[in-house]
């Protein structure tokens, strides 16, 4: 009753809930991917600050300036050439039609070609620069160039050259130096690598969180019950709450498991919901043997299957828990069981009775068949037929067969061991496996003939409606849990013609 309110409420939910609930989602997977990705931005930061940095050293190019102040006065305005005096100063009309035409003749082709001809070059090693003082027949004049020498040459050619230029504009004109110029010492634009490291690490770092934006705008993980059903298609069997533990030393190591005084009570309540729903599915489809697996490691599958089978044996049921996974063996780690024993791997290889291999967990009445060994060339053995007479074996044990088995999304191994179950669960972290991922596996599994059953939300954070491991870290052989390895699907297909690598 409760759900079909919640999708009734989901359903009639308008836009702009859709919008924010999306926008809750970028800014959870940005923060998610920035948690792992924070290093990109440092980095982008640091090198494009190097870069900026040495960029502008190689490229600087120290420049001199050689100034001179001085008026310009005409025959008409006066001749004394002091330009305190009232007919050099205050003469505006003259003053004003100097400042204008002053500037234009510096840059003038005609003063150019005059200037080059007066230096003996083809073309000037510097630039000139020109200002006035309003309403006065005062201006300064620069001349800039990478060689100091040169400035003063060229500057000294103008004070030459502009009264023979100014005579064909304006006519006669008397330049009256106020400052000599002088060759100049020091450059005038002084190399700071400041502020282009500055710009670079700025850009660096804005480029860093742009791409973990487009790396989490890009990702479509499954994070809600409602997703599992909507882009799954697939019946969802619950959550479990996040599970995180202080460590007091760094050898120690807490056990995720409702046996466990330190877990909290929303997780055991999560377990026996996902029990209770599981039966009901179980029943429905006459399972005995349930299969365990998932997309990616690290995802919570083993923890998911062992906390299962714990409830279900608490519940009065004869469980058998079953470690297949040949290649990394974990069940009994993540039991906390350190008594040797020996596992379906021993089987496959030197055969034996099933039965007589199984141990009891201290203190239930859960049974393992849990080894400590990965096994040699593991994709041969879990298709083989003696897996299936272990398993037949234990049927007359239990009333159900939990199977813990390898990753779907990585390795084929749970293809064949799909064949051998009654019924799949399929464990989803959420945010972590993408949507195409986990249809990949889920396909994977139908075309290997497994009945799913459901799947199960692990890593909803908030509200306590999922559960992750931040201080366990999953390695399955060669291949990395955020790399997804898809490579090794492409190997699936021909996987037969080719000799198999052990890990």
């Amino acid at each position: 009753m409760d759900e079909h309110k919640l999708d009734r409420n989901a359903r009639e939910a308008s836009p702009s809930d859709e919008e924010k609930i999306d926008l809750y989602r970028l800014l959870a997977e940005f923060w998610k991917a920035f948690r792992r990705l924070f290093w990109l931005p440092v980095c982008l930061a640091v090198l494009c600050c190097a870069f900026f940095a040495f960029r502008a050293w190689w490229s600087y190019t120290p420049m001199y300036q050689a100034e001179v102040t001085f008026t310009i006065q005409t025959p008409t305005s006066g001749s004394t050439g002091d330009i305190s005096s009232g007919s050099t100063y205050y003469d505006k009309a003259a003053a004003e039609q100097l400042s204008k035409t002053f500037p234009y003749l510096i840059s003038s082709e005609l003063l150019q070609n005059m200037l080059r001809q007066e230096l003996g070059v083809e073309s000037l090693n510097g630039t000139l620069t020109a200002q006035t003082v309003e309403n006065t027949n005062l201006f300064s004049l620069q001349a800039t160039s990478s060689s100091p020498q040169s400035a003063y040459d060229i500057l000294t050619s103008v004070i030459q050259v502009y009264p023979r230029v100014a005579d064909y504009v304006i006519g006669s004109t008397i330049m009256n130096l106020l400052t000599e110029p002088s060759v100049p010492t020091s450059p005038c634009n002084q190399l700071s690598l400041l502020r282009p490291a500055v710009k670079g690490a700025f850009l660096g770092c804005a480029a860093g969180l742009v791409l973990i934006l487009l790396f989490a705008a890009t990702r479509r993980s499954i994070r809600s019950s409602r997703e599992v059903r909507s882009q799954l298609n697939q019946t969802y069997l619950g959550s479990l709450p996040q599970v995180s533990f202080k460590r007091r030393t760094r050898k120690t190591q807490e056990i995720v498991s409702i046996q466990n005084r330190r877990i909290s009570g929303s997780f055991q309540e999560g377990v026996r919901r996902l029990r209770v729903k599981l039966l009901r599915e179980a029943e429905a489809a006459s399972a005995q043997v349930l299969m365990v697996t998932s997309t990616l490691p690290g995802e919570g599958k083993t923890t998911v299957a062992s906390n299962l089978a714990l409830s279900l044996s608490q519940n009065g049921v004869r469980v058998i828990l079953v470690d297949l996974d040949l290649r990394k063996p974990s069940v009994k780690k993540n039991l906390g069981i350190k008594v040797p024993s020996r596992g379906a791997e021993y089987l496959l290889s030197k055969g034996g009775n099933a039965v007589e291999q199984l141990i009891r967990l201290e203190g239930t009445s859960l049974r393992l068949l849990a080894g400590d060994q990965p096994a040699d060339n593991p994709r041969k053995k879990s298709a083989s037929r003696r897996l299936r007479a272990i398993l037949a074996e234990l049927r007359q044990e239990a009333d159900y067969i939990i199977l813990d088995t390898p990753p779907c999304g990585l390795l084929a191994d749970s293809g064949a061991m799909a064949t051998l179950a009654d019924g799949t669960l399929y464990v989803i972290r959420a945010g972590v496996a993408q949507v195409s991922h986990v249809l990949d596996g889920l396909q994977f599994l139908g075309e290997s003939g497994a009945k799913i059953l459901g799947c199960v939300l692990n890593g909803v954070e908030g509200n306590h409606n999922g559960y992750g491991y931040g201080y366990y870290g999953y390695g399955y052989g060669g291949y990395s849990s955020y790399g997804y390895g898809y490579g090794s699907r492409k190997k699936r297909k021909g996987e037969d013609d080719a000799p198999e690598q052990d890990t």
